[in-house]
């Protein structure tokens, strides 16, 4: 008897797997950041930046940043892996993503919109490794209202990931309850 995800997979007519071509196709990309890639983006990695996943996630596609101005306001980033700067337009990966549409998360695997290096390696914004994102950030006063936003193409380096029960456990521990 198959598992009960093959009929998931049958029933929604998901893909489970990519075409040897596809994989080919992403394993030549190269996931070197050259200095021209640096110099054309704004510079997060100084900032204490982080992911907030499930316990189990292998890809972590969005961070946040946050630091005190020294004028007193905040700024928060949220930051997206730049898959552009890897998957071009046109290309095998690309157009299999845009057949498959999304990620689909099932209890016990999960059928992914890119193939595993891609996905999970080099746009995965995993702990101390520079990566390469899109970003909205956002200034903030004391009484959370925004006082300036920018959005562009960024690089980062995450500091911590953080699972969904670590972060609660932080910010109960930060609230003193």
């Amino acid at each position: 008897m198959k598992p009960r995800w093959h009929a998931i997979l049958a029933e929604f007519g998901l893909p489970y797997r990519f075409s040897k071509e596809t994989i080919q196709n992403a394993e030549a990309i190269s996931d070197k950041i050259t200095e021209t890639d640096v110099s054309n983006r704004r510079d997060f990695r100084d900032i204490p930046t982080f992911t907030i996943d499930p316990e189990d996630a292998k890809d972590f596609d969005d961070a946040l940043s946050l630091q005190k101005l020294p004028d007193g306001n905040w700024e928060v980033g949220v930051h997206i892996a730049d898959v552009t700067h890897y998957v071009k337009p046109g290309s095998l990966p690309d157009v299999e993503a845009r057949e498959r549409a999304t990620s689909v998360y099932l209890v016990d695997r999960t059928v992914p919109m890119l193939p595993e290096r891609l996905s999970n390696n080099i746009c995965s914004l995993r702990p101390n490794e520079d990566k390469l994102c899109f970003s909205a950030v956002f200034k903030l006063n004391d009484k959370a209202e925004i006082v300036n936003e920018w959005f562009g193409r960024t690089i980062i380096k995450s500091d911590r990931r953080f699972s969904y029960p670590e972060a609660q456990k932080s910010l109960i521990q930060e609230q003193g309850i």
